[in-house]
């Protein structure tokens, strides 16, 4: 695809760059969601019990065990590390890039193959959630999976095909619950539907894929029955689902046009190329009265698109599963431009990249000069080097794809290579559940007990060397803080129900702190970075 010439080297310095920088997003400290899911990994690598899950010694029922499995399988490997938390996942998303790479090319043609696999590999999100880890990381690598082998299968009927979809399917539920099941079943039902394939529709052959789905799935329903009985199949399949929509579970945004905004950052540098994409799919539409080689990508798209959108429950990890989808459709439309469409339409295109890129250097200075400034001479002269190879590809002419590519590539993982190697080490210095816990790891006694009263995450439970215990109401304080040796992490008003118990205290250890999975403005901006801190507590009883 790239031109044949002595810049391909680029392309393959720019791979390796981005290796470079998912490698050093593996050492990241874990909070919120992450930290989470690092503790019940914990419990099962500390327990040996893979089915039935459990946090702070409580049943769990939130998130199917795909990915605590690969992160107790990294705890054996490396040890209960941010490192062994993060490995087999990370993996398991870089083997997603190549099932979106087959999804493009199963789609279109080996060359929009090459291209999603570049874009997705390059993108934002993909950046993020390798270097914070969720369930979605995963998620989107089993259902990019599952919908290659659909899609192979609906073009050449092969059996292979059909059951490793439904493999992939179930392992998809198994990463996050019946979502994973159903943008598949959108592309695959839209597809058929629009096509007026019906009685492919309604052959009983589908009954067996999703029998197939559920057999490989049902781990986590085995789980969810023997701790919650019926109630928990019904909280799988329903309850979490619907809950996050109407907002009855989980969630209270009403921003409708919530994810139309945070593509446009969560996908850079390729998200002006893909409104373009999106613009030009949409007229094709439009313009062909609904008739199309494939609606593959509508269906599994925008059915979805428009239920996250209507759900209150929000965030950007949730737009992960459309993104091999929104790759695959944006690789499909710069195939064609960039081979058979017009000039000024190509004109047009490059120039919405270059945008992007000179908008991605001005967010690295912000960066670098004002909101978390450096003075190291490496990382300036990394930046000298990358801007000086931008500057070279664009001035030279018959380069048409490393032009429209490498740049935006080299620029994101500069970002990202500053925010995981400087800028996310120094703020979670502020995480100060984290530098709470390494303080009694460090100076408790082996026998001592550490307390988590009315600390709303969860990363006491995974980096405590000892279990930490959840003080879940006043009689299991009052008991905590009489009893000695007592290492009880809190926020203000947790200190003062402490004092107010007349307890015998031995040291307080004081902590600024602001919870890294909501930073905001106020954190982020030098002058206000203060005022956004809270003071947290490690009392020690005597």
């Amino acid at each position: 695809m790239f031109e044949k010439n002595n810049l391909r080297w680029l392309v393959l310095f720019a791979i390796i760059f981005a290796l470079i920088t998912y490698y050093f997003g593996l050492f990241i400290d874990l909070t919120g969601d992450a930290g989470k899911y690092a503790a019940i990994a914990k419990n099962i690598f500390i327990d040996g019990d893979f089915i039935n899950l459990k946090i702070h010694g409580d049943p769990y029922d939130q998130k199917p065990p795909l990915l605590f499995w690969l992160s107790t399988l990294g705890f054996h490997t490396f040890g209960l590390t941010n490192f062994g938390y993060k490995f087999f996942a990370v993996l398991y998303a870089l083997i997603g890039v190549f099932a979106t790479y087959k999804l493009a090319e199963s789609l279109y043609n080996k060359r929009s193959g090459i291209i999603a696999a570049i874009t997705i590999f390059t993108s934002q999100i993909y950046f993020l959630y390798c270097m914070d880890v969720h369930t979605d990381t995963i998620l989107q690598a089993n259902v990019a999976f599952a919908l290659w082998q659909l899609h192979d299968y609906l073009k050449k009927r092969k059996t292979l095909n059909f059951i490793l979809a439904f493999v992939g399917i179930g392992l998809a539920m198994m990463s996050k619950g019946p979502i994973g099941g159903a943008v598949p079943a959108f592309a695959l039902g839209t597809h058929l539907l629009l096509k007026g394939d019906f009685k492919e529709i309604f052959k009983p052959k589908w009954i067996i894929g999703i029998a197939i789905a559920l057999l490989t799935a049902s781990p986590a329903l085995i789980g969810l029955y023997n701790q919650f009985g019926l109630e928990g199949i019904k909280f799988f399949f329903i309850t979490n689902n619907v809950g996050r929509i109407t907002g009855n579970y989980v969630g209270s945004n009403t921003d409708y046009i919530f994810y139309l905004h945070t593509i446009l950052y969560i996908y850079a540098p390729w998200s002006f190329l893909l409104v373009g994409s999106l613009f030009l799919e949409f007229r094709s539409l439009i313009k062909n009265k609904f008739k199309h080689d494939e609606y593959f990508t509508f269906g599994g798209i925008w059915i979805f698109f428009i239920i996250l959108s209507i759900a209150k429950g929000k965030a950007p990890n949730y737009l992960f599963i459309l993104i091999p989808l929104f790759t695959a459709l944006l690789s499909k439309w710069i195939d064609w431009i960039f081979t058979n469409g017009t000039k000024k339409l190509r004109n047009i295109f490059e120039n919405l990249q270059i945008s992007m890129v000179g908008l991605s250097w001005i967010v690295l200075l912000s960066f670098m000069i004002y909101l978390f400034p450096t003075d190291q001479f490496a990382y300036w002269t990394l930046v000298l080097v990358i801007l000086i190879m931008t500057i070279y590809i664009y001035t030279r002419k018959n380069i048409v794809w490393i032009k429209l590519f490498v740049p935006g590539m080299l620029i994101i993982t500069l970002i990202n290579f500053y925010l995981n190697t400087q800028v996310l080490p120094y703020t979670f210095q502020y995480q100060s559940s984290i530098a709470a816990t390494r303080t009694f790891n460090k100076d408790a006694s082996d026998d001592a007990v550490l307390y988590n009263y009315n600390y709303e995450q969860f990363e006491l439970f995974f980096y405590g060397k000892n279990e930490a215990v959840h003080i879940k109401d006043w009689e299991m304080l009052n008991k905590a803080a009489h009893t000695p040796n007592s290492w009880i992490f809190c926020y203000e008003p947790g200190l003062e129900d402490i004092k107010s118990m007349n307890t015998p205290i031995d040291t307080i250890y004081t902590f600024k702190h602001r919870g890294m999975n909501r930073v905001g403005i106020q954190f982020i901006l030098p002058e206000t970075r203060e005022k956004s801190l809270k003071n947290t507590y490690l009392v020690k009883t005597k």
